[in-house]
């Protein structure tokens, strides 16, 4: 009835639909910050991969630390410094930190969080507003997108790139 092409794009239509519209919530600041489901045991402990603001998390380190990151429909993307277990925010002497998207061969294009009310030169939240930005961590999944987050923590430097996992609704 449909060709392997028209199957292929109905799929990948679907897909980036669902990702959208499963991503259209509230600021995180009233509480209904972007979840997102199922869970991975690292070495003996099992988390899902959400923090404590409902966000993405992103693992620093050999779970030294780790980042949530979360995002609305205006744009805001607001990534969180976690302890090892995510269970607390962490705060870091920066004023800012930076996330890398590289689309297929073009070069990558960095994006500046700033520090969140910083307190004694240390912040454990950075934000951006970019629509740009978060349309392109809305299709992490699409081939060629990659989007790595960097930042310093004590000294040490973390780059990591972000994945998304599938939300739970």
């Amino acid at each position: 009835m449909y060709g392997k092409n028209a199957l292929i794009a109905i799929t990948v239509a679907v897909g980036l639909s669902v990702v959208i519209a499963g991503c259209n919530h509230a600021p995180h600041d009233k509480g209904k910050a972007v979840a997102s489901g199922g869970g991975h045991d690292h070495e003996g402990h099992d988390h899902a991969h959400h923090g404590l603001h409902h966000g993405h998390l992103i693992e620093l380190g050999q779970e030294e630390y780790h980042a949530e990151w979360t995002h609305d429909e205006s744009g805001k993307v607001t990534v969180y410094v976690l302890d090892g277990e995510a269970k607390k925010e962490v705060p870091i002497d920066a004023d800012e930190i930076a996330i890398d998207v590289k689309v297929g061969n073009n070069a990558p294009v960095t994006y500046k969080l700033a520090a969140v009310n910083p307190m004694d030169g240390k912040s454990a939240t950075f934000e951006i507003v970019d629509k740009q930005l978060l349309g392109a961590l809305e299709v992490l999944k699409s081939p060629g997108v990659v989007a790595t987050l960097k930042l310093t923590i004590n000294g040490k430097p973390y780059e990591q790139r972000i994945e998304v996992h599938e939300h739970a609704h």
